[in-house]
């Protein structure tokens, strides 16, 4: 979550616990957990605008409907969308 390769949240949410300078462009995820099933906080993961069409949020899960065509698979795959929904779950 904080991995420039892969999501790299911390560039749009504060994140609880993680340091340095904290970011306030999207909601902060404190309570994420709280907030939202596992299911929904999988699919702002996967692609945001199946919840929110006019999100900036970009899809980390899919390629669909994106301008990039040289990216031959999605931001983050299975295994690491799971490990995000779980860190995003401890975040109450």
């Amino acid at each position: 979550m904080t991995d420039r390769t892969g999501g790299n949240c911390v560039v749009c949410h504060t994140l609880p616990g993680v340091p340095g300078p904290a970011s306030d462009f999207g909601p902060t995820l404190q309570d994420a957990g709280k907030r939202y099933s596992a299911g929904q906080l999988r699919q702002w993961v996967v692609d945001a605008r199946v919840i929110r069409t006019d999100t900036l949020m970009p899809p980390f899960g899919t390629t669909q409907g994106t301008l990039q065509s040289v990216r031959a698979a999605p931001i983050l795959n299975e295994e690491q969308i799971r490990q995000v929904v779980a860190a995003l779950q401890a975040f109450q």
